[in-house]
């Protein structure tokens, strides 16, 4: 790593904060769809399109912006904890951009359904794995329970009387989301074969495993004990990890943001300069 790389890096993160502090701006009140539009027509009583799009997009930016803040905060290049955010923040915008990209509105509602089904099915699996309850609690368990599975019933008959395809009840793989928004966003094909292992060095640094480090030997400073013994100490990195990761979230944000914005039917107005990029 060279000093002008870092400082390269730096450079290309001063202009993410520019966007992500407009983003987070946006995402400070919810917006209205027009009714008329695209995305407007996409939403029904028991589907609500704009608003699980839309919902991805506020988690995204809040989790790059949290980066982005605290870095400035600190000073500080967390070595895991950043790249977990920023994990998030690539997933939820990835969720927002597979959603809104297909031109067709059975295939939107479809995809929307899609990640409606797998979140209230992990939220049934949340409030079932409580155990010990009180027999007041449990009978609440149940309750609850019962409620989510007859929304899940009712989202499996929307399926049906929207006519969307069997799809829309599958498992959600969010490495396919990932995927899908890479290859959408990016004509070059390494960079969308980058996408994915940032991806799961996001996870790795998430899920607290040990080949988070054991990757970066090489980068870290190494000290061995009289006793023979290794010690590393692991440091952030925003050449190799932390940046390319924010990046690969923002480029995911700003994509998604496009695409909220062309289902609305909004028209950039003349003189008009948005928060955006296309070069990082």
């Amino acid at each position: 790593m060279t000093d002008e790389s870092w400082r390269a890096w730096e450079r290309r993160l001063g202009r993410i904060a520019v966007a992500s502090s407009a983003w987070q701006t946006r995402t400070n009140r919810a917006e209205e769809v027009p009714p008329r539009s695209a995305l407007g027509g996409d939403d029904t009583s028991n589907l609500s399109v704009s608003g699980l799009a839309w919902y991805s997009l506020v988690v995204a930016v809040e989790h790059l912006e949290f980066v982005l803040a605290m870095m400035r905060a600190t000073g500080t290049t967390y070595p895991t904890a950043y790249m977990t955010s920023l994990r998030s923040a690539l997933l939820a915008a990835s969720h927002a951009l597979w959603v809104l990209a297909p031109v067709r509105r059975a295939d939107r509602r479809g995809r929307a359904m899609r990640l409606l089904i797998q979140d209230l099915t992990d939220q049934r699996k949340l409030v079932e794995s409580a155990t010990g309850l009180t027999e007041q609690q449990l009978k609440a368990q149940v309750r609850d329970a019962k409620a989510l599975t007859e929304r899940l019933d009712l989202c499996r008959g929307t399926v049906a009387e929207l006519g969307l395809a069997k799809s829309s009840n599958a498992a959600l793989n969010n490495t396919d989301v990932v995927n899908f928004a890479a290859r959408h966003i990016h004509d070059d094909p390494a960079a969308t074969s980058g996408v994915e292992p940032l991806w799961r060095m996001g996870s790795a640094a998430a899920h607290g495993q040990r080949s988070f480090a054991l990757m970066r030997m090489d980068r870290n400073v190494v000290t061995t004990g009289a006793d023979g013994k290794r010690t590393v100490e692991l440091r952030g990195d925003i050449v190799h990890d932390i940046g390319p990761a924010a990046a690969a979230a923002a480029l995911a944000v700003n994509e998604a943001f496009r695409l909220f914005d062309l289902r609305c039917g909004r028209v950039q107005a003349p003189g008009e300069k948005l928060p955006r990029f296309n070069e990082l």
